[in-house]
């Protein structure tokens, strides 16, 4: 079974999630495989968590989007562990520029290079999982989803949340794409999805279908000839 932890970090408060399986016999060293799902801050506690809590060894981190408060400790977790870091192949030039990925106005201005690009629709195995990526832009013009249809889960980011959705108005942000890749895309997964947030707290897809405020907004806006 995939278990999920959440672990809520930096001044973002933002979600950095440490999968892995439970069925996976551990190593040698008494460790199994983990994906990490964006390694949002404090670096020193991720590696602690996961070798002194969990008992895990990450072997990826997947990021939802490139926003400095989901990206400050990418560089330090993946060179202890020797890792690779993965986006969305759009959301490149939002690391490395300290103008989209918004630190240069929170925190001291930084890029996060060398990450490895994903496409739309690819598949990436983890962990014994498959990691569907599905772009979903709108919070950045690169954003995107990760959807693990076996464990009926999906990781949005900062695009879908708990009956709402994800800033429009950042650099590279766009209203109308976040509109269209909530109801066009996640809420056309099957209703049990868990979905789980780049902020705040988990939801269903089931859930979002009947009270997520873009469905309203969505439908206006296909009647007024804007979408």
């Amino acid at each position: 079974m995939l278990k999920i932890n959440c672990y809520v970090l930096g001044m973002m408060s933002t979600n950095c999630y440490i999968l892995y399986e439970d069925t996976q016999e551990p190593n040698a060293e008494g460790y199994r495989s983990a994906v990490i799902i964006d390694a949002a801050a404090q670096p020193d506690k991720i590696i602690s968590i996961c070798e002194n809590e969990l008992k895990v060894k990450p072997e990826a981190i997947l990021l939802t989007h490139g926003h400095f408060d989901h990206i400050m400790a990418v560089d330090a977790v993946r060179k202890h562990y020797g890792i690779d870091a993965y986006c969305l192949d759009a959301e490149l030039e939002v690391m490395e520029n300290p103008d989209y990925n918004l630190s240069g106005r929170f925190e001291t201005a930084f890029t996060l290079s060398g990450v490895k690009p994903l496409k739309d629709g690819e598949v990436i195995s983890l962990i014994g999982h498959d990691f569907k990526v599905i772009a979903t832009p709108g919070h950045t013009k690169g954003g995107c989803s990760y959807y693990v249809e076996d464990s009926a889960c999906l990781f949005s980011g900062d695009t879908l949340f708990y009956e709402s959705y994800g800033k429009y108005s950042f650099a590279t942000g766009n209203f109308k794409d976040i509109v269209l890749s909530i109801v066009e895309k996640l809420l056309k997964l099957p209703p049990e999805t868990r979905v789980f947030p780049g902020h705040e707290r988990a939801t269903t897809v089931e859930h979002e279908r009947k009270f997520n405020i873009c469905n309203v907004i969505y439908q206006k806006n296909k009647e007024a000839g804007r979408l």
